[in-house]
């Protein structure tokens, strides 16, 4: 029903901009809905659901596979990370995502949160990528640092900056 829904608005308007507010909305689910967005710029999700024993279907694996083609999403806001496998969807879901914001972490302490997604970027010469923000409830200036020491002696990013304004962190880098 919602498909269908979506399928009619298109036929009036362009939708650029996609909020989802369910927690955890299923992968099959959003790659449907994306699918059905040609124009989509920029994604908003409260969580993702990544279930071990769920697959994805042969045509959704296909929908997944040709986004590198068609994808325009180049902004990412996601409220709660819970796995780092949802960080691998979401570089394959938008290839071209420039901007990727984070107001949760669930999963792990930041700096190897910051390892997984910059070897990720490395590795899969995801060049797209210059923008990272992300909150961290108890923030102070020594962990600022911490995080800047790590990404210079690993040589995780070259010409970056690190800003912080309260409790969230902005990563730029070229």
């Amino acid at each position: 029903m919602m498909f269908k829904k979506i399928q009619y608005i298109l036929t009036i308007t362009q939708i650029y901009y996609l909020e989802i507010l369910e927690k955890n909305i299923s992968i099959d689910l959003l790659i449907q809905a994306i699918n059905l967005l040609p124009d989509l710029t920029t994604l908003k999700l409260h969580s993702l659901s990544i279930d071990e024993t769920s697959e994805l279907t042969a045509n959704e694996v296909f929908i997944l596979c040709s986004m590198k083609e068609t994808s325009q999403i180049t902004k990412v806001y996601l409220e709660e990370i819970n796995h780092f496998k949802q960080i691998d969807f979401l570089f394959t879901l938008c290839p071209y995502m420039e901007y990727f914001r984070i107001e949760q972490i669930n999963f792990m302490d930041i700096q190897a949160f910051l390892r997984i997604i910059f070897k990720k970027i490395n590795r899969f010469n995801n060049h797209c990528l210059h923008a990272l923000c992300f909150q961290l409830p108890i923030l102070d200036d020594q962990i600022v640092q911490n995080i800047q020491d790590m990404i210079k002696y690993e040589k995780l990013l070259s010409n970056f900056t690190i800003k912080r304004l309260l409790d969230v962190i902005y990563l730029h880098w070229k």
